[in-house]
């Protein structure tokens, strides 16, 4: 009940912070259009403003605003209602994973598209400064990068996580090995995501990893790993979903960006990707802190071939502490996306901010600017 709490009240601060940034957009079109005096420049002579052509200039300036709020609105209807802490559940396959990843992409495809369509606006602004659409210009191209980087790792996901076979799949033997090839696919793109929001000024918290967690024979670990024929012993199953409640969901991230493949050995400190692709071994293998082992549990539920071992009596708990898992990962790297998206168009904002009232458009200068070049040949 805790973990639900602390989870929800994630999601309600992030819908708390769209709602500022959509307001804060109004705020600022209109604090655009009170000081446009002041950016007044070059004309007709000093003191002396052409009203039709600063009429056009606000104009254009009220149909930037109103594109705006579109691209806002677009986000929020998009992907407003999707925030992975609570996505899927116990008897959802992995498609459920697959499915969010790809609605994400289409949120933030659409949210591009409406980002060109606006870029389109201010460029035919009329009678706004050359140099300042200019500016503006190199940062939607800087932001149209940006999300076209993140649809990119996102489209992977979605293809690499499709699986009709349930979330927290077990088995009554031996755990099985996930696909390394998905892992690491995974794994990758999980940090493309982290690198594309720091690079945008995001900050990613580490978060608080937790202690070592050693491999024990019906323990949490045997769940995870474990090659008992009989499979993992009663009670297993609910220590497993215990470490998983009390992992710090930004610590499990962090151990996925950080996560390798190679070099398991049992009885050492083993990472989150080599924990779900080392083969199985007694009791599972040992975990360098909580936050990997229930890293490697997600790997392991969102990952084609993977299976827990479960004794029967714990079917229900190991698929609890998988979707929880998993659900963890998503909800943060949501929260993670939407805070790049929103950096991101703050950025445009406030170029457009920046745009100064000329008397001569930018359609003008072109014109002039090619016949000079005529002129010259």
């Amino acid at each position: 009940m805790k973990e639900k709490k602390e989870l929800g009240e994630i999601g309600r601060r992030e819908e708390r912070r769209e709602g500022r940034e959509k307001r804060r957009i109004l705020m600022v079109m209109m604090v655009v259009m009170m000081v446009i005096g002041c950016n007044s420049g070059g004309g007709s002579g000093e003191g002396k403003v052409n009203l039709e052509a600063k009429n056009s200039f606000l104009e254009s300036l009220v149909k930037i605003g109103e594109g705006f709020q579109e691209i806002f609105g677009v986000f929020g209807s998009a992907i407003g209602d999707v925030l992975g802490f609570n996505v899927v559940k116990s008897g959802d396959t992995r498609n459920k994973i697959g499915e969010h990843f790809e609605k994400i992409g289409n949120g933030l495809t659409k949210t591009d598209k409406k980002l060109k369509e606006l870029a389109g606006r201010i460029y035919e602004a009329k009678n706004a400064d050359v140099i300042t659409i200019e500016a503006v210009k190199g940062v939607v191209k800087g932001v149209n990068d940006v999300f076209e980087q993140l649809i990119s790792a996102l489209i992977k996901l979605a293809d690499v996580t499709k699986d009709g076979n349930p979330i927290g799949d077990n088995v009554a033997g031996a755990a099985v090995a996930a696909e390394e090839a998905g892992v690491r696919t995974i794994i990758d793109n999980i940090k493309e995501i982290i690198e594309v929001a720091k690079k945008s000024g995001i900050n990613v918290d580490a978060g608080i990893a937790g202690v070592t967690v050693i491999a024990a024979a019906n323990g949490a670990t045997d769940v995870l790993g474990g090659n008992n024929g009989a499979g993992a012993g009663q009670g297993a199953g609910p220590k497993l979903a215990n470490e998983v409640s009390k992992a710090d969901a930004w610590a499990m991230i962090d151990k996925i960006k950080n996560a390798t493949t190679v070099g398991f050995v049992a009885g050492n400190d083993n990472n989150a990707g080599q924990l779900v692709i080392g083969g199985a071994n007694a009791n599972g293998a040992k975990a360098a802190t909580n936050a990997d082992l229930a890293a490697a549990v997600a790997l392991k539920a969102m990952t084609k071939s993977g299976k827990f071992s479960a004794n029967a009596a714990d079917d229900g708990a190991v698929k609890a502490a998988a979707v929880s898992a998993v659900n963890k990962v998503l909800g943060v790297l949501d929260v993670i996306i939407r805070r790049t998206v929103v950096s991101n168009l703050n950025k445009v904002r406030e170029a457009v901010k920046g745009i100064k009232y000329s008397e001569s458009s930018v359609t003008e200068a072109s014109q002039s600017d090619t016949a000079q070049t005529t002129n010259k040949q």
